[in-house]
């Protein structure tokens, strides 16, 4: 294998976790307007003010920059070094069309107002984007060696099953970020009770969370569902598909607990960085687990 492909596969999913963890950061900090109105300018300079919303926004921007130019790159040489692979290629493109998907919609959101539902799409493409780069980069990296353990094929059911709990999972995530951009992080001041109380009133900023909360609670469910399966029909067949479950187990119930630290912390900067983290390389296993029940035999 090109040597250099697999250098700019781990460097394009690095950069582009910077940029999910960046943008959290911008959430978190109210930093979304730090460079004003001007785009790609920030307050009309190209060297912005000192002042820490300006630098926050100003770093996010050069980084999605960057990650763009990384992501581009990485992606057309693996088109190159895997000639006629169609997996390769719908990769390629998917990560590299959300990444401008994401860039065009961070640029409108700081030119022209916009709502909490709009602006929490920004976090799902990102997500997409990443999720695309990590997929690509776990081509090139176990390529060959995936050939060699992929001893079994995967049921239509199961492999449908898991599709349908990623796109769920895509829905948890969405409604994590509405969660933020409407100010809804503390609505629940306990966990794993909501203000003391098991179902609360579900009305303005509580009822948000709690839904949000439910939600996770239903995808720790069918995250459970999959490993149960898996370890019974694949843990020998097919490692790489008990492997994934296993580790979409884990990330899940980290994601949960992690949840939990960000309303007993108060929403401290390391503790909802920590959430956003979490559920970035969550979902990107889930959708690579989901990938590999499509491959067959050799």
């Amino acid at each position: 294998m090109d040597k250099n492909v697999k250098r700019l596969a781990i460097l394009s999913t690095l950069v582009m976790f910077i940029v999910m963890i960046a943008g959290s950061l911008v959430t978190k900090t109210n930093s979304g307007l730090g460079c004003g109105n001007d785009w790609p300018l920030c307050n009309g300079k190209f060297v912005p003010s000192y002042a820490l919303e300006s630098i926050i926004e100003y770093v996010h921007r050069l980084t999605t920059g960057l990650a763009g130019i990384v992501v581009v790159v990485f992606s057309i040489y693996s088109i190159f070094t895997y000639k006629g692979n169609k997996e390769v290629l719908g990769l390629a493109i998917f990560g590299m069309f959300f990444i401008v998907v994401e860039s065009i919609l961070g640029a409108s959101a700081v030119i022209w107002p916009q709502s909490s539902p709009v602006l929490a799409l920004h976090f799902g493409f990102s997500l997409l984007a990443y999720t695309g780069v990590f997929m690509l980069t776990m081509f090139v990296i176990n390529h060959e060696r995936l050939q060699k353990i992929i001893k079994g094929t995967v049921t239509k059911g199961f492999g449908l099953y898991v599709w349908m709990v990623s796109l769920y999972a895509y829905g948890v995530v969405y409604l994590g970020a509405y969660v933020r951009h409407t100010g809804s992080s503390l609505g629940c001041s306990g966990w794993p009770l909501c203000n003391g109380k098991l179902i609360p009133e579900l009305s303005g900023q509580v009822g948000v969370q709690f839904v949000h909360r439910v939600a996770a609670a239903v995808l720790v469910l069918l995250i459970i569902g999959i490993y149960v399966y898996a370890a019974k029909h694949y843990k020998e067949s097919r490692k790489d598909i008990y492997t994934c479950s296993k580790l979409a187990l884990v990330l899940v119930i980290l994601q949960v607990l992690s949840g939990g630290l960000v309303v007993f912390a108060n929403l401290e900067l390391y503790a909802t960085l920590t959430h956003s983290a979490i559920i970035t390389v969550f979902f990107g296993i889930l959708c690579y687990l989901g990938l590999q029940t499509l491959k067959r035999p050799s």
